[in-house]
């Protein structure tokens, strides 16, 4: 361990004179420091902390993977001017060699990521200092930004036995006699349930629903707050644009107070509803009753059918953890595949000259952080002709590559951590487990490779 130690300062102190963390350290204050003094003094709070954090963990995590990537040059760099052979004649394993850089790569990486990390924190919290819009803008600070909130979608009935019923109904008054195709009572009785769970979730005009949700883990004391998010699909479109509806959270039965919501709402937008979290019954459920009518004397009714067209198009959002928690979690997954690009940066250089092994590790950075783009734009290729014969070929090599590549997009919480969703601890720790895999991986390929190189022989 001493040896393993000793390489890995070496690497950190070559890094430091090389100047090129140095250079990624200013970058990285520029962006932290810098960004929030760019931002409009006339946009919301709320809306300039999202932008700060979207902006500044992204570049982070493109900075230190670019960072990553260059320090893997020292190797190559005593490689290529010699220097390790004065090594290669100390009694040092190879192996003990390799994994020495990486320490030495990752420690250093892992300071600043931690360092980013805490000013982030501080320069969020000090951009949530200043004075809010108006009070809708502090509550959404609060409650929808700088927090760790869980969700919960609607509990959805079960219309299997009402869907049974309509089956053998439609049986029985001949309703099928005239399909051409034959009927399978299955796939039919799904669709019937299908259909019935989508009229559930619709409102006709003048119409009322109950949503019911459970498992809400939260404070439940009136100066805390929960959130019903929604989405409505509308048919019928208001002349305004304007969704008028109301809204009852509580329920009495089960001694909880009700509140009542008078909402003006733009179409086909998310919005949030601000509940104070003693509506949230005993029993950890919540009741929200949706009328769709216009409360607003004076106002026209226009006559819209409102449509949840899923269950998570209407979702409860509690408060689970600390926004602090939150950023530390997403730091961790983010150290995760800075140790993987580590390890394989190193393989590469233990087998080309570095200006290859740079671009080598470029383009598998680029697939792995593109991989869920990749794989939704093969969905769009027609099912015919020459476009199925390169569907087919590209969907070859995407598996033959993408068993090797890991994806990256699958342990990226910025867009959660942004709007205040949980980044779990459970995928935190599949990342762990499962990006560390493909660093042992990679790593003991690395320690092989470097073993079989002929150290003074010229890498192209």
């Amino acid at each position: 361990m001493r040896r393993i130690g000793a390489i890995a300062r070496h690497t950190i102190a070559e890094s430091l004179r090389m100047k090129i963390a140095l250079v990624f350290i200013a970058l990285i204050l520029i962006l932290v420091v810098g960004l929030p003094l760019t931002l409009r003094r006339e946009d919301s709070v709320s809306s300039a902390v999202q932008a700060f954090l979207s902006f500044s963990i992204g570049g982070v995590e493109f900075f230190l993977s670019v960072l990553t990537i260059f320090l893997a040059r020292t190797l190559s760099q005593e490689i290529v001017g010699g220097q390790i052979m004065t090594l290669m004649a100390k009694p040092i394993p190879r192996w003990q060699f390799v994994v020495g850089k990486w320490v030495g790569i990752i420690t250093l990486t892992g300071v600043m990521l931690a360092g980013s990390g805490v000013a982030i924190y501080g320069t969020a919290k000090w951009m949530a200092t200043r004075t809010p819009a108006d009070e809708y803008d502090e509550l959404r600070l609060r409650d929808e930004v700088l927090t760790a909130r869980h969700a919960v979608s609607m509990i959805e009935i079960d219309f299997s036995e009402q869907a049974g019923a309509q089956f053998n109904e439609k049986l029985e008054t001949g309703a099928y006699d005239a399909v051409v195709q034959k009927i399978d009572p299955k796939t039919e009785k799904a669709r019937l349930k299908t259909e019935m769970a989508q009229r559930y979730r619709t409102l006709f005009p003048l119409e009322a629903r109950v949503f019911e949700f459970e498992n809400i883990r939260c404070d439940r004391t009136a100066d805390r707050t929960i959130q019903i998010r929604y989405k409505a699909e509308v048919w019928a479109y208001a002349m305004d644009e304007i969704l008028r509806a109301e809204w009852y959270v509580g329920d009495p039965d089960l001694g909880t107070p009700v509140y009542q919501f008078q909402r003006r709402d733009v179409i086909n937008r998310y919005h949030s509803l601000f509940v104070p979290a003693d509506a949230v019954t005993p029993y950890r459920t919540l009741r929200a009753e949706l009328h769709n009518r216009n409360p607003f004397e004076g106002e026209p009714q226009y006559g819209n059918t409102i449509s949840f067209t899923s269950p998570s198009d209407i979702e409860v959002l509690f408060t689970v953890g600390t926004f602090g928690g939150n950023l530390a979690r997403q730091m961790t997954m983010i150290m995760c595949k800075l140790m993987l690009l580590a390890a394989f940066a190193l393989a590469m250089v233990c087998v080309f000259s570095f200006p290859v092994a740079c671009l080598v590790t470029f383009a598998f950075l680029a697939l792995a952080t593109m991989s869920g783009f990749l794989t939704d734009s093969l969905i769009h290729f027609e099912d015919e002709g020459v476009y199925w014969a390169f569907k087919m070929a590209a969907s070859l090599l995407y598996k033959v590559a993408f068993f090797i590549i890991p994806n990256f997009s699958q342990y990226d919480g910025t867009s959660l951590l942004v709007n205040g969703r949980n980044v779990t601890l459970m995928w935190v720790l599949t990342a762990v487990g499962k990006l560390g895999l493909g660093t042992l991986g990679t790593g003991l390929a690395a320690c092989f490779l470097f073993q079989r190189r002929e150290v003074a022989e010229t890498s192209f």
